[in-house]
C-alpha cells in the first residue's frame, strides 16, 4: 500500500529534525520539527477512521512533545547567551599563581566541618599513626667508665632507652 499524499518525505523530515537537534542545530530542528507536525495535522484531516485517527493523533502529541523539549532547550541557550553577555569583565587582574597557593583554606576560616561532616566516613582512611620512638644507635666504641659516664646520663642515650620501662 502507498503512502498517502500527506505523509510523503515525513520519514525524512522527522530523521533530519532529530539529527539536527542532536548536533545543536536546534533552530533547523525547529524548522523540520514544525512542518512534521503540519504534515501530521493535514493527514489528521482526511482520515475517517477512529482507530487510525487515535494512533495518528498519539503520534502527533509525540512529536509535539519533542518539539516542546527543543524549544525549551533554545529558550535555556539564549538565557545563557544573554547572561554571559550582562557579567561585566573583571576589573582587577588575577592574582599571581604563587598567591593562589598561600591563600587559607576556607573551612578553616569558617571554623571547621559541620556536625554532620565531623563523623567518621568509613570510606576515608584516618591519618596514620606516628611511628613508634626509636632508641638512637649505641655508640661504635663504649666510653671509658672513667669519664664520669654514668648510666641514664646525657651522653648515653642508647643505654636510657634500654634500660626504661616499655610503654
Amino acid at each position: 500500500m502507498a503512502a498517502p499524499q500527506h505523509l510523503v518525505g515525513l520519514e525524512h523530515q522527522l530523521q533530519v529534525s532529530r539529527e539536527s537537534a542532536l548536533l545543536g542545530n536546534y533552530e533547523a530542528s525547529l524548522v523540520h520539527f514544525d512542518g512534521a507536525i503540519s504534515q501530521v495535522q493535514r493527514y489528521l484531516r482526511t482520515l475517517d477512521d477512529p482507530a487510525l485517527r487515535a494512533k495518528w493523533l498519539r503520534a502527533k502529541e509525540d512529536l509535539s512533545g519533542e518539539f516542546q523539549i527543543v524549544k525549551e532547550i533554545v529558550a535555556e541557550l539564549s538565557k545563557l547567551r544573554a547572561g554571559s553577555k550582562a557579567v561585566p569583565p573583571p576589573t582587577a587582574a588575577a592574582p599571581p599563581p604563587s598567591q593562589l597557593l598561600l591563600r587559607p583554606d576556607p573551612v578553616a576560616v569558617v571554623g571547621g566541618p559541620s556536625g554532620a561532616a565531623q563523623q567518621r566516613d568509613p570510606d576515608v582512611w584516618s591519618p596514620p599513626k606516628p611511628p613508634p620512638e626509636r632508641c638512637p644507635p649505641p655508640p661504635r666504641r663504649a666510653a671509658p667508665l672513667g669519664r664520669g659516664g654514668l648510666a641514664g646520663s646525657a651522653e648515653t642515650p642508647w643505654l636510657r632507652c634500654m634500660t626504661a620501662a616499655p610503654t
